[in-house]
C-alpha cells in the first residue's frame, strides 16, 4: 500500500486504515459518534458517513453540472461566503414549525442537504448512492425481564467504561433525574473521578451533591448568549425547544471552568419511554388509530398555527402534507409501544441531539450522550416493553436499577426549565425587532405578518411554541 504522506489525528487514522481494507463496510466496525469525508483519489470516489444518531451532523451540497461537492459540519459558513443561495425550503420549514423532526436530508435551504442518520453517501463520476447501513429496530431477540436488569447494566458499565476515555478531566451534566443519576451512579462503581455541574432543583439531593458546582440560571446572560449564537448560525433546529436555551448558561459555565468534555443522558426519553406525551399516544394508538394520525393528535396546536398563519398556496391540505412525512419512515416494530419509540429513535434523536453538539461546540465543548452508543441501544431495544414505559410510568427498569443497585429513588415530579421566551417578552427592544423581522424579513413571503405581530404581544399556551420557533427562525434570518 502505499503511505500516507498526510499527518492525521489518531481516529482519522484508523478511519482511513478501516476504509482502505473494507471500503463502504468500515462503519460497521466504528462506535460512538462521528462524522467524516473521505476523497479516494484512486478510485475517484468520495465518501462520506455519520453515526447512528447523527450526533455529529454533516451537510453538503453536490451539483454534478459544476462538478462541485462541498461537505461541512456547519452549513452556516456556505450562506456567510455567498458561497450557495440562501433560498428558503418552505416544507422545511413547515417540518421545524409543526413536529421540528428530520422525516429526510433537507435543510431549511433548497441548495443545502442534511445526511441522515445512519447513513453513508458515496459519490462516483457524478452518481450518488446513499444508503442507511443501521437501524435500531432491527433485532428481533427480546431478553427476558430475569435477564434484562443484570444486561443492561452491564451495557451501561461498558459503555461508560468506553466512553470515559478522555485526554482531559471529564464533567456531567447532573440533574436529579433518572438520567444523569444513572451515569452518576455508574461513574461512581467505577471509580471514575468526574465533575458535577448541578441546575438546583428544590431540596432534594444525589451522590455527590455536596460537591456538585451550582448553576443560578441568570436568563439575561441566556438571552445575551442566544443572541450571540443566533448571529452566527443559520440553523434554526437545535433551538426548536426553548428549553434548550438553559444549556447556553450550563456549558458556558462548564468551558469557564476549563472543561473539554462533558456527559449527559440525552437519548434516554426516546429509549424507556420518558416523555408525558407518550401515554397518551399509547390511548390513541391502543384505540386501533393510524399511526400518522396519532402524530397529527398529538401536534394538533403547532399545526392549527400553521394553518391558521401560513399563506394557504403553502398550507393546503397540510395535514394530509404531513401525513405522507411520517408514513415514509419505514418502521419495523409490531408492537405500539415500540413504533411509537422507534419513530422517536430515527425523527427526533437526531434533531434533539444536533442541540448539544451546536452549543456545545459554540462553548468549544464536546459533548458525550452514552445512553446513544448503539449497542447499548440494541440491548434496551430489544427489552420487554413493560421494562421500559406504559400508561403514566416511564423509565422502569432504570428506577429499579437506581433504587435496587444504588439506593437512589428519583423525585416523582421533576422541575420544568425555567421559560425565557416570558422575559424576552419584556424587553421591548427585543420584541420591536421582532416584528420588524416579521414585517420586513424573508418570512412575509410565506407567513401572514399582520396576523403574527399581533399575536406576539398576546402569547398564549396553545400558540406559544409555535410562535418560540417563529422567533428562532427570524433571529437567525434577519439577524438582530
Amino acid at each position: 500500500e502505499k503511505k500516507i504522506e498526510m499527518k492525521f489525528g489518531h481516529e482519522a487514522e484508523v478511519i482511513i486504515s478501516l476504509y482502505k481494507i473494507y471500503g463502504n463496510k468500515c462503519i460497521n466496525l466504528l462506535k460512538g459518534f462521528f462524522a467524516f469525508v473521505i476523497i479516494d483519489l484512486t478510485n475517484e470516489n468520495i465518501f462520506s458517513a455519520v453515526d447512528r444518531f447523527s450526533i455529529k451532523p454533516l451537510y453538503y451540497v453536490n451539483d454534478p453540472k459544476k462538478n462541485l461537492s462541498i461537505f461541512t459540519s456547519d452549513y452556516s459558513v456556505l450562506i456567510k461566503n455567498n458561497l450557495i443561495k440562501s433560498d428558503l425550503n418552505v416544507s422545511k420549514i413547515i417540518d421545524y414549525l409543526s413536529l421540528a423532526r428530520d422525516f429526510n436530508n433537507s435543510t431549511i435551504y433548497s441548495k443545502i442537504k442534511k445526511l441522515p442518520a445512519s447513513t453513508y453517501l458515496e459519490i462516483k463520476k457524478n452518481i450518488t448512492i446513499s444508503k442507511k447501513y443501521w437501524y435500531p429496530f432491527k433485532n428481533k431477540v427480546y431478553l427476558n425481564q430475569k435477564l434484562a436488569f443484570d444486561e443492561l447494566s452491564k451495557k451501561i458499565q461498558d459503555t461508560i467504561d468506553l466512553w470515559k476515555i478522555s485526554e482531559t478531566p471529564i464533567s456531567l451534566c447532573a440533574s436529579l433525574g433518572v438520567d444523569s443519576q444513572i451515569l452518576n451512579n455508574f461513574f461512581k462503581e467505577n471509580d471514575t473521578d468526574v465533575n458535577l455541574f448541578h441546575i438546583p432543583e428544590g431540596k432534594n439531593i444525589f451522590f455527590n451533591y455536596h460537591k456538585a458546582r451550582k448553576i443560578s440560571l441568570n436568563q439575561n446572560k441566556i438571552i445575551k448568549l442566544l443572541n450571540k449564537f443566533t448571529k452566527k448560525t443559520y440553523n434554526p433546529f437545535p433551538l426548536a425547544h426553548s428549553s434548550s436555551t438553559s444549556l447556553f448558561q450550563l456549558y458556558d459555565h462548564i468551558k469557564e471552568n476549563k472543561f473539554k468534555v462533558t456527559f449527559n443522558g440525552e437519548g434516554s426519553d426516546e429509549l424507556f419511554g420518558g416523555y408525558s406525551r407518550y401515554s397518551k399516544q399509547l390511548k390513541f394508538m391502543k384505540q386501533k388509530k393510524k399511526f400518522s394520525d396519532m402524530l397529527i393528535s398529538t401536534y394538533k396546536n403547532e399545526i392549527d398555527n400553521i394553518k391558521k398563519y401560513f399563506y394557504k398556496e403553502y398550507s393546503y391540505d397540510l395535514s394530509k402534507q404531513i401525513s405522507k412525512r411520517i408514513d415514509s419512515i419505514n418502521l419495523k416494530s409490531k408492537n405500539i409501544e415500540n413504533k411509537i419509540l422507534e419513530f422517536d429513535q430515527i425523527t427526533f434523536i437526531p434533531v434533539m441531539i444536533q442541540r448539544h453538539d451546536s452549543i456545545g461546540m459554540f462553548n468549544s465543548l464536546e459533548v458525550r450522550p452514552p445512553f446513544l452508543e448503539h449497542d447499548l441501544v440494541d440491548t434496551i431495544n430489544s427489552m420487554p416493553t413493560n421494562l421500559k414505559f406504559k400508561f403514566n410510568e416511564s423509565k422502569i427498569i432504570l428506577k429499579r436499577i437506581l433504587l435496587e443497585k444504588f439506593n437512589y429513588k428519583p423525585p416523582k415530579t421533576k422541575l420544568s426549565t425555567p421559560n425565557i421566551f416570558n422575559k424576552i417578552l419584556e424587553n421591548k427592544q427585543e420584541i420591536n425587532n421582532f416584528k420588524e423581522s416579521i414585517f420586513y424579513g424573508k418570512l412575509g413571503s410565506f407567513l401572514n405578518s399582520n396576523q403574527i405581530i399581533k399575536q406576539i404581544s398576546n402569547v398564549q399556551k396553545k400558540n406559544e411554541i409555535f410562535l418560540w420557533r417563529i422567533y428562532i427562525l427570524s433571529k437567525i434570518l434577519y439577524k438582530y
